[in-house]
């Protein structure tokens, strides 16, 4: 009963949040998308660290730690290498263009028909992406509680869907600072310093203290992290969404490096809580950090910390959804992009994202999935789009997101021996790209 009125509460909250600003939402596809980019330093801190600290630097990391040790801080550190790499070099870059999408700063490297390859791979990602975060969501309230897993799945996507789709981008970051502010006070405050003391009474787990490989998790493992996940970091559209957001190009560059050093606590702090459940004899997998996480806080403060961990996952399920939107109405169906129509497809999106995620009911396996996609076809081609001394014919930029991001998928799905998927379609997309390549002509 403690843990529904919770959730409860929580959704209500959330949803306030989306009714209150959805009439100032639906003034203009920029006030949906980008909120009339009028987000400081604080708001575009909170919504980039909220949108990067997600099922990945939770649930999947903790069950890496688990399974290989800390050498599966790799995940994270992949993360905030990305994220430094784009606060340096790109995010004021990003924002100076003035666009609402990443497949609209692609299309203005590339043309109109890249564009539309850009945007079709955007939203097959963040449908898969918002598929593992309803799962992670699941994974969480079905540790907590004897609820039914897939009538969670249906009831917690829909709060995600609604609220998003009622406020955009607004909604978006304003649940950001509330879910920012429990996973900062829950997790930080709360379950990390309980962990410290758990393993001081434990001891730590020695088998699991080896950094930085191990023998299930070696140099070639760490590269493929790197670009399953420090690219999509560093190139991805929901990260994207927050610099396009942003008040000016300082505020997006200062924010991205301050979400890089949020995700790097974050990341250390799930790795102590990970290794204090397994020293206390709780079981590896995704539900490993849900159950370290209420077994260190307690009954009493059980609720909340059930709360936080559920606003982490929502943190960045609000975002690719919107993210899937605008490249559907602005990319795909220009011509016609009211919020209305936005709003449509945020549901739409929404609900086909809940299929697969009750197709694919091993998160660990869409985890994969989404960011194969991602990371193989698009990242590339945008990174080369940036380059000053270089430019790479539009042809090839679209050759390269299909056949890059198609072997990735092929080889996922047919699961070939000693290869890795998505440094097989980074290294397709590479090859084509290259064949592109001509030096820029001075104006």
């Amino acid at each position: 009963m403690r843990f529904a009125f919770a959730l409860v509460a929580y959704g209500a909250a959330v949803l306030a949040v989306g009714t209150l600003v959805s009439r100032r939402a639906a003034r203009s596809p920029e006030a949906f998308l980008v909120g009339d980019r009028r987000f400081g330093r604080l708001s575009s801190w909170a919504a980039l660290s909220s949108t990067t600290i997600g099922g990945s630097t939770t649930l999947v990391l903790a069950a890496l730690v688990a399974a290989n040790g800390l050498s599966g801080l790799w995940l994270d550190l992949a993360g905030v290498g990305g994220l430094a790499f784009l606060g340096l070099a790109l995010a004021g870059r990003v924002r100076a263009t003035g666009a609402l999408t990443l497949a609209e700063v692609i299309g203005r490297s590339y043309g109109p028909g890249v564009r539309r390859v850009a945007a079709i791979l955007i939203v097959f990602a963040e449908i898969v992406w918002f598929a593992l975060l309803t799962q992670a969501t699941e994974t969480v309230v079905t540790t907590a509680t004897s609820w039914p897993g897939e009538a969670v799945l249906v009831a917690t996507a829909a709060i995600f869907i609604a609220y998003t789709a009622l406020g955009g981008q607004r909604a978006v970051v304003g649940t950001d600072l509330l879910q920012f502010g429990l996973m900062v006070f829950c997790l930080l405050g709360i379950a990390l310093p309980s962990a410290v003391v758990s393993l001081g009474k434990t001891g730590l787990p020695v088998p699991l203290m080896s950094f930085p490989f191990s023998a299930t998790l070696g140099p070639k493992d760490v590269a493929a992290l790197f670009v399953l996940v420090g690219l999509p970091h560093a190139v991805g559209s929901d990260v994207w969404s927050k610099l396009l957001s942003a008040r000016d190009e300082a505020t997006a560059r200062v924010a991205t490096l301050w979400a890089a050093a949020s995700k790097l606590v974050f990341g250390l702090a799930v790795a102590a809580i990970a290794l204090a459940g397994v020293a206390a004899g709780q079981p590896g997998g995704p539900s490993l950090f849900p159950r370290a996480v209420l077994l260190l806080s307690g009954p009493a403060l059980a609720p909340l910390l059930f709360v936080a961990m559920i606003a982490t996952m929502q943190s960045s399920s609000d975002s690719v959804l919107l993210s899937a939107a605008g490249a559907t109405v602005h990319d795909l169906l220009p011509g016609c992009p009211s919020p209305c129509r936005l709003r449509m497809f945020v549901v739409l999106h929404g609900l086909l994202g809940l299929l697969v995620a009750l197709w694919l009911r091993d998160l660990l396996e869409t985890f994969r999935l989404g960011y194969t996609i991602f990371a193989s076809g698009l990242i590339l081609p945008t990174l080369a789009g940036f380059s000053r001394r270089f430019q790479v014919d539009g042809r090839y930029a679209a050759t390269a997101m299909i056949l890059g991001g198609g072997t990735a998928v092929a080889a996922h799905l047919l699961r070939m021996r000693g290869i890795d998927p998505v440094l097989v379609g980074t290294a397709v997309n590479a090859g084509i790209l290259s064949l592109g390549f001509r030096r820029r002509q001075r104006s």
